[in-house]
């Protein structure tokens, strides 16, 4: 009987081993992990795992970090997670093949992004989100931060096209010089091939 009740009690606990959750800390905020997303790789700023589970502070890059998502997306909401302004997206990822989301909310005085595969604020989604520090950052504030995020990105991708379309005419340009044996002006030409290698 002794050996059953042992027994038992190893069970519990394996069993309670087996669904605990993992703290990670990114940045300012520590996230309890279910055990679902478990095992991923964290660094100083981010956790990944594989392509279907990610958070990062996106505070040193929140153009390039919501930019993407917010031209592409097929959803956007924005709430609140307990004290916490969140903006959901969501869209098709054929690297997935699924949907995918991401929740961009305010902890501290930081920006987070959990990114999962799925349409929907999962409940795990909603307690990663809520048990981080409250919010310092007022709401309104917070969603103007992440709209002119938006603005930069578009703003940068426009830019970045330009620069592609001289590069790509003055290359042209420049192997029709090269073929027709004229003299060349390799100035211009090579301004744009040091912005373009820069970016």
């Amino acid at each position: 009987m002794k050996k059953i009740l042992i027994f038992t009690m190893l069970l519990f606990i394996l069993i309670g081993c087996a669904f605990a959750s993992s703290t990670i800390k990114i940045n300012d905020a520590e996230f309890q992990l279910p055990s679902k997303y478990q095992g991923g790789e964290l660094d100083e700023d981010s956790y990944k795992l594989n392509n279907t589970f990610s958070i990062r502070c996106i505070d040193d890059d929140d153009a390039k970090a919501i930019g993407l998502w917010a031209s592409e997306k097929e959803y956007d909401n924005d709430l609140n997670i307990g004290n916490h302004p969140v903006r959901h997206f969501y869209q098709y990822n054929k690297y997935v093949g699924g949907y995918h989301s991401h929740a961009y909310f305010a902890s501290g005085n930081s920006c987070y992004e959990i990114a999962w595969t799925g349409k929907e604020i999962t409940s795990d989604i909603e307690k990663l989100i809520n048990n981080t520090p409250s919010s310092e950052i007022d709401s309104d504030a917070f969603y103007d931060t992440l709209n002119k995020a938006v603005d930069i990105y578009k703003e940068q991708k426009i830019d970045k096209l330009n620069s592609d379309g001289e590069y790509n005419y003055l290359e042209a340009r420049q192997q029709t010089q090269l073929h027709q044996h004229q003299s060349r002006d390799d100035t211009r030409f090579n301004q744009i091939l040091l912005t373009y290698y820069r970016r």
